[in-house]
């Protein structure tokens, strides 16, 4: 299982990675149908925006969008890493500059939504974020996974009533 986890310096924001597993591979690309999922619920009382793309070759570049509505670019960004960490910390929400399929929804107290992508061909990375355009930093969760040759990919992220992000992820094969 591949993790990544973003923590902000000023140590304020609570940040949970988005875990993938990657399924053993010999290195070649196979085209295939990846369904990818992601649930997000929002159980606390705050207003958050919660993001999620995949993408199958790397951001081609990413926007970061900040409570302002200012934004900034990174056009040579291919990964979640690319990014400083700092930059992330202060976004709202994100934009792949190359081909992606993004979702954004805005959250109130008790409210949830489900995304379902196009299918992605195996092995496309799943990018989510969870920020409180109310709070400083903002971002409260920022990462990426991959479900490498499964044939589904289901995130699932929840924020509790005291702002902890919760997160899995579900990798399987619908085949025998």
């Amino acid at each position: 299982m591949n993790r990544r986890q973003f923590l902000p310096a000023t140590g304020l924001a609570v940040a949970v990675p988005v875990a993938g597993c990657a399924a053993p591979t010999d290195g070649t690309e196979t085209p295939g149908p990846q369904r990818v999922t992601v649930n997000f619920r929002n159980d606390g009382d705050r207003r958050l925006v919660f993001t999620a793309a995949v993408v199958a070759e790397g951001f081609g570049g990413v926007e970061l969008t900040y409570a302002d509505d200012e934004t900034a670019a990174f056009p040579d960004a291919e990964t979640v890493d690319d990014v400083p960490a700092k930059a992330w910390e202060q976004a709202v929400t994100f934009t792949p500059l190359g081909d992606a399929q993004r979702r954004q929804f805005g959250s109130t107290a008790g409210s949830a939504t489900g995304m379902e992508f196009q299918p992605m061909p195996y092995g496309s990375t799943v990018v989510t974020a969870v920020a409180d355009p109310d709070a400083e930093p903002p971002m409260l969760s920022i990462g990426s996974g991959s479900c490498g040759q499964s044939e589904e990919a289901a995130l699932e992220l929840s924020v509790d009533a005291g702002g902890v992000v919760h997160q899995s992820t579900a990798c399987t094969d619908t085949s025998p």
